[in-house]
């Protein structure tokens, strides 16, 4: 029989007992020694803002995050809440030092712009992206007259946003700009984050070499109010926008520039003054090869989607714009606009989207080509209801066009 197994006198067991006990009461203290030890260790990459002198909250924060050591960490300004002030802006992180900000539930109140570096971070309490009066606890406000460039600006690549509004203050700052902005940084992410009440653009992405800012993510996004397009995508290739609204902005929900390979997903785009999207571009950078897949689209101004391309070259084209659903709307005037509207660009697939109007506010198509470079184009399997509410043709293909299985009337353009 195996000695271990042998039943003990309780003698025996009680020095086991004692012996166990002993033994595990060192563990204990061995383990609270490396606990404590290891605890020491974070704590000198993790700080707390309003622990630090300064005039304000952005001076503590700027304090906080020059505490930490040169390998980065955290600084903690949770503890800053209510309204608060940044007379002088601060960067957060280096080129060379990544930190994480923490933000509450603030309103920080900006006189100069607020920087991220490479692989840092800002980000506020945990909330769905706001819109109009109805925000997240966490808001990032341009004073008024600071006329910023940019509210927010990420000049690093990696970098982060995440649970934050950002509001450019536009009716205080008739020279401002962006609400954000993000400059030559690389694979960015941001998510759920609000950009609103800008003088320009909600939020700006751009390059100044092609495709510097490239393969950014942007998710559960919310621009809004802004004075000009909600988002700018400009020499920047392969950006993924998914689950975002883009509502009542100045100018287009997004405007595409010089810029390849974009996906959008899954998005609310409407009440844009202009364009619901327009892609456009130039011969060195055309904006092609583009993926608008399952998006509502209604009440934008003039048309929902728009390629332009151009005579001499092909500027545009070349994309997929399938599973969309297309609600016209009361703000666009009858028969003034299409839903689609394809200028001077070939090679693009239009299928399976579905187009819906009162006849007060018609369409003018769902689907128009027009010009000699709108060759070769698919259209299939889409349908056009707003041909019932009056539209008297519900597509206008040219000549090359591909077309099998719409519902609508469908006419062919001369060349």
């Amino acid at each position: 029989m195996n000695p271990f197994l042998q039943p003990l006198p309780f003698c025996k067991r009680a020095v086991v007992i004692t012996r166990t006990l002993v033994l595990s009461s060192h563990f204990r203290a061995l383990f609270f020694t490396l606990a404590l030890f290891s605890v020491r260790a974070v704590g000198q990459a993790m700080a707390f803002a309003e622990k630090f002198q300064g005039e304000d909250a952005g001076a503590k924060i700027v304090a906080c995050m020059g505490a930490l050591p040169p390998s980065g960490g955290v600084c903690d300004a949770r503890q800053l809440g209510g309204q608060q002030r940044s007379s002088s802006g601060f960067t957060v992180g280096t080129s060379t030092k990544p930190v994480q900000l923490l933000l509450g539930a603030i309103e920080l109140v900006v006189s100069k712009p607020i920087y991220v570096q490479a692989r840092s971070s800002l980000i506020g309490m945990a909330s769905a992206s706001g819109i109009g009066v109805y925000q997240g606890a966490t808001i990032i406000k341009s004073a008024e007259n600071a006329n910023l460039p940019a509210v927010l600006e990420i000049v690093g690549g990696f970098a982060v946003l995440q649970d934050i509004t950002v509001d450019g203050g536009a009716k205080n700052n008739p020279r401002g700009s962006s609400a954000i902005r993000v400059s030559n940084s690389p694979r960015v992410s941001m998510f759920r984050v609000t950009a609103q009440n800008a003088n320009n653009n909600g939020i700006d992405i751009l390059s100044s070499k092609p495709s510097a800012s490239c393969c950014a993510k942007l998710e559960h996004l919310m621009s809004v109010d802004n004075r000009g397009s909600g988002l700018l995508i400009d020499k920047t290739g392969d950006v993924f926008v998914s689950l975002s609204e883009f509502e009542d902005n100045g100018r287009n929900g997004i405007d595409v520039s010089g810029s390849a390979g974009i996906r959008i997903e899954h998005s609310d785009i409407g009440g844009n003054r202009a364009a619901g999207i327009l892609l456009r571009g130039s011969a060195a950078l055309p904006s092609s090869n583009e993926i608008i897949v399952g998006n509502q689209f209604g009440n934008n101004y003039q048309e929902d989607i728009l390629i332009s391309g151009a005579r001499d070259d092909y500027l545009s084209g070349a994309s997929l714009i399938s599973a969309n659903e297309f609600v016209g709307g009361e703000r666009r005037k009858s028969g003034d606009a299409n839903a689609i509207l394809i200028s001077e660009s070939g090679y693009n697939v239009i299928s399976n989207n579905s187009f819906f109007a009162a006849r007060d506010h018609r369409y003018q198509a769902c689907v128009s080509m027009v010009g000699k470079r709108a060759i070769r184009n698919v259209l299939a399997a889409n349908v056009c209801q707003a041909t019932e509410a009056g539209s008297e043709t519900a597509f206008w293909v040219t000549q090359t066009t591909q077309s099998s299985g719409n519902y609508g009337k469908l006419q062919v353009r001369s060349q």
